[in-house]
């Protein structure tokens, strides 16, 4: 989000002194852009995407318990209860791997429009970034709470806004989540002869990772995409165990994903799609 933010920020800089260089009365020119701006960015903090940096949060509530902060809608208090019980759950989840209980601010949105006007993908149950959570009241599990939290909670580790490839980033925060409902290794082999495994998957990275990864879902590959990245770092949980991946999410502090990653596990992020894609196309055993 800090990306895109700073992509706007970009255009309107330019744009802004693109006009100013073709106006003739530049003083009016620059107190109506300075009003324009401070009507904008005030709608951002006070409406928008960085409503929970905001100091005032008109209409909402504040519940706070350890590093979890949640901003409800005023008046439920009863379903932001509920909902901070499935908050503290999920937060044990994330920290047997993290180790940690970074600060959690959560907004709680009553409809899609609210989540769209808070910077996320409005026909989603939850969303989580560098900034904050958001999420659907009473359309959030706890695994899948479980699984936005890890989003921040990789970016805060690391320090980056975008330290993972999308499929590392879904799959390690589906595994947090224990998301093994999407598919089972023998179900992903059905996918793979079948067609609709994701031969592409490792190409869902950076600014433009996010944007493909919503496309495929909406091609109606959502179930497949979460759960083939689930089970291609179930993968790695299981053959090098968690420390060895904590180790390696620990070293994308300094090092870029594909140097880590080879430093870490002694290949490429190809060859290990390659046997990870041997292992599903040979796998015998039974659903799990």
């Amino acid at each position: 989000m800090l990306y895109l933010f700073g992509a706007i920020a970009l255009f309107v800089i330019f744009d802004s002194v693109r006009g100013y260089l073709k106006t003739e009365d530049k003083r009016k020119y620059l107190v109506r852009l300075f009003l324009e701006l401070t009507v904008v960015i005030g709608l951002l903090f006070l409406f928008g995407p960085l409503f929970v940096l905001s100091p005032l949060k008109i209409g909402y509530s504040t519940l706070k318990e350890g590093n979890i902060t949640l901003y409800y809608p005023g008046g439920s208090i009863d379903m932001a209860r509920d909902v901070m019980e499935q908050l503290k759950q999920a937060a044990e989840m994330n920290r047997q791997f993290y180790k940690a209980n970074y600060p959690m601010p959560v907004v709680l949105a009553q409809s899609e429009f609210d989540m769209l006007r808070f910077g996320s993908y409005p026909y989603g149950g939850g969303t989580g970034s560098e900034l904050s959570l958001n999420i659907r009241a009473g359309q959030m599990t706890t695994g899948k709470i479980a699984h936005e939290m890890s989003h921040r909670n990789l970016a805060m580790l690391t320090g980056k806004s975008m330290p993972a490839p999308n499929w590392f980033n879904e799959g390690l925060a589906s595994y947090i989540g224990k998301m093994d409902e999407y598919k089972k290794p023998n179900e992903l082999q059905v996918d793979l002869r079948e067609g609709r495994y994701v031969r592409d998957i490792l190409e869902m990275r950076g600014i433009l990772g996010t944007p493909k990864w919503i496309l495929k879902i909406r091609q109606g590959k959502g179930r497949v995409l979460y759960g083939q990245t689930y089970l291609m770092v179930k993968y790695l949980f299981d053959k090098y165990g968690q420390e060895k991946v904590y180790d390696f999410v620990v070293s994308l502090k300094t090092n870029d994903f594909e140097k880590a990653f080879w430093q870490s596990f002694g290949m490429s992020e190809e060859e290990f799609f390659q046997e990870f894609t041997s292992y599903i196309q040979n796998y015998r055993g039974e659903p799990s």
